[in-house]
């Protein structure tokens, strides 16, 4: 037999007219990459929301958690304890929280004014500091929790006391700092210790009260920023008084001394009309307490200081 010989593959003619490009298969390959990377982003987003909520649920716990133990909300234990590395979300997490709070417990979160300088010495380096700085902020980056429930719902029969570590005690724990939160305010807003023990005296607590002794007691009251107390030496001799603690201010306030004073009187708590002679006297008083501690924040501001 012959050899046989090697026969050419035939080549392929494209057809004439036909100037249509055939896709190069670096396209699919492309369509491919784009749509992994588009489900790549999908999956950090939804991996950021996730962790998001997350850190919202776990600023939650840490408000109730400080409430419980009667300790502030403070931004650098937020930044800590919750964010993290992600401390450019405070503000998502912090509105998130807020909502949840509303929501869930009718409470939300409220900043606490800032301290005041009541010290001829605070008042006097408050004045130094602030002519060499040209705004002081007036945050206070500190919180607790209050509540956010309609006013017909903050009543006594809806609000109970807790019952850590018994109802009772913390019913005598509350009625005790409001009473003590009330004489200073209609006070004028401080109070000498002197004073301070000759209400107590007449109380028949000036010893020990239904909580623990009454030097605890106080001492558990500045702790926890109901009241705030300050020593001073003027001309050799030691003068502690006492003021309203920026927790006072927030849980019990002007509206909770006037209530107290209403109740103790008989009034109405709802706004009817009642003893117009004694509102006018209440009115007065706490006009008088509210411009003094304008008059200490203006100093604590740089304005001039008034003896």
């Amino acid at each position: 037999m012959p050899p046989g010989r090697k026969r050419r593959a035939p080549t392929e003619v494209e057809p004439d007219g036909d100037d249509t490009p055939v896709p190069p298969r670096t396209q699919r390959r492309g369509s491919t990459s784009s749509s992994a990377s588009a489900t790549g982003s999908e999956d950090e987003g939804a991996g950021s929301s996730a962790n998001q909520q997350q850190m919202i649920k776990s600023l939650v716990r840490l408000a109730l958690a400080c409430e419980h133990a009667r300790l502030p909300i403070r931004r650098g234990d937020i930044s800590s304890k919750v964010l993290g590395t992600s401390s450019r979300q405070f503000k998502r997490v912090f509105e998130g929280a807020q909502l949840a709070l509303r929501q869930t417990f009718g409470m939300e979160m409220v900043e606490l004014p800032a301290k005041e300088k009541v010290t001829i010495s605070q008042k006097r380096a408050a004045q130094r500091s602030q002519q060499t700085q040209s705004q002081a902020s007036t945050s206070s980056k500190v919180w607790v929790l209050s509540s956010s429930l309609p006013a017909k719902y903050r009543d006594a029969a809806v609000l109970e006391p807790s019952k850590v570590p018994t109802s009772e005690a913390e019913a005598a724990y509350t009625g005790l700092y409001s009473f003590l939160i009330a004489v200073i305010t209609l006070g004028g807003g401080q109070l000498s210790e002197a004073k301070l023990d000759r209400y107590l005296r007449r109380m028949n607590a000036d010893q020990s009260t239904p909580i623990d002794k009454t030097e605890k007691m106080l001492a558990r009251m500045v702790k926890e920023g109901y009241l705030h107390k300050s020593k001073e030496t003027v001309n050799g001799e030691e003068m502690t008084e006492y003021f309203v603690g920026p927790r006072g201010k927030i849980e019990v306030g002007e509206k909770g001394v006037a209530g107290l004073v209403r109740r103790v009187y008989g009034l109405p708590l709802d706004g009817a009309p009642g003893d117009t002679d004694l509102e006018r006297r209440l009115e007065r008083t706490l006009r008088i307490s509210a411009s003094l501690g304008t008059h200490t924040q203006s100093v604590a501001n740089g304005s001039s200081i008034t003896t």
